[in-house]
């Protein structure tokens, strides 16, 4: 995921990175549909959201431990030769959203989230 992000971004010269990618994928197929109405229904709101506000920083501290400078160039040697990269990282994206419509869906069901 993370190299996909960093092709695109090289060659396309977006805004989106490996780091943003693996933070927007953690944030909303993850922490949000599943970690957010956890923690509010077995916490105090204020609780929750210094919780929720601690794990939204997971991903980049994950980047800056895992993807040092030599494990980078290990990953562009191995990657090196991809193509389509436009395409896998269009399935990531639309991975992370059904993951993300599947667990607010189970959260509905489960009655952790509740219409108001």
């Amino acid at each position: 995921m993370w190299y996909v992000a960093e092709i695109w971004h090289e060659r396309e010269h977006t805004n989106l990175n490996g780091r943003m990618l693996l933070f927007f994928c953690w944030l909303f197929a993850i922490l949000v549909p599943l970690g957010t109405p956890l923690m509010f229904r077995y916490f105090s709101w204020i609780v929750a959201f210094a919780v929720v506000m601690i794990l939204c920083f997971l991903p980049d501290l994950f980047c800056q431990l895992r993807y040092t400078a030599g494990r980078r160039e290990a990953l562009r040697e191995y990657y090196g030769k991809m193509k389509h990269p436009g395409r896998k990282l269009a399935k990531i994206v639309l991975i992370a959203i059904a993951l993300t419509v599947v667990n607010v869906a189970l959260m509905f069901h489960l009655g952790f989230i509740h219409w108001a």
